[in-house]
């Protein structure tokens, strides 16, 4: 964060951090706060990144809809599997449930977040943590154990064409074919 700012800014800034340094108990935080403070007050440019550094990188929309895809899609071929015996008898569950995002790729760090936020922050898709709360999946991080992010790709545009075309017919779920196409996409 070692840009100008205006004194202005800076004013706004070191009262946030004075503010703040004044709220906490915490003899380290309230040192933490007020360095900050100053580095604002004084223009120390340098230590601006003081304020920045526990933030993580902005997940972008884009990056964000991939997600909502991702989970709409799995969540879409789960309960599909669910309402027919045919494919609750041709694929075995595990293949329609989202293993999660890979902490160890930056890429995936960033779905992972946006992710977790989505189940645990704002409620959504509360299918993946009843999921992990009776351990159909272990949590949000998959070890590696997902499928890659261009495979993701390809089952998101298949989920997309096959959904107009179920759509088409009126029904709210996949047919043990359309299923397994998305699954090998």
């Amino acid at each position: 964060m070692e840009k100008s700012l205006t004194k202005k800014e800076r004013l706004i800034l070191a009262n946030q951090y004075e503010i703040l340094s004044k709220l906490t108990e915490d003899e380290y935080e309230k040192k933490q706060y007020e360095n900050i403070r100053d580095a604002f007050r004084e223009g120390f440019t340098w230590g601006y990144s003081l304020a920045t550094d526990g933030l993580s990188e902005e997940v972008t929309g884009q990056e964000c809809c991939f997600v909502l895809d991702v989970l709409d899609m799995y969540s879409s071929l789960y309960f599909s599997r669910e309402k027919s015996k045919e494919a609750k008898d041709a694929i075995n569950e595990k293949e329609v449930l989202f293993v999660g995002f890979d902490l160890n790729d930056l890429q995936e760090c960033r779905y992972f977040s946006f992710y977790k936020f989505l189940v645990e922050d704002l409620g959504r898709f509360n299918e993946y943590k009843e999921w992990m709360d009776i351990g159909k999946i272990e949590g949000f991080n998959s070890h590696g154990s997902g499928p890659s992010m261009e495979k993701l790709l390809r089952m998101i545009q298949k989920e997309k064409e096959l959904k107009r075309i179920r759509h088409e017919r009126h029904d709210l779920y996949f047919t043990k074919e359309e299923i397994q196409e998305i699954l090998n996409a």
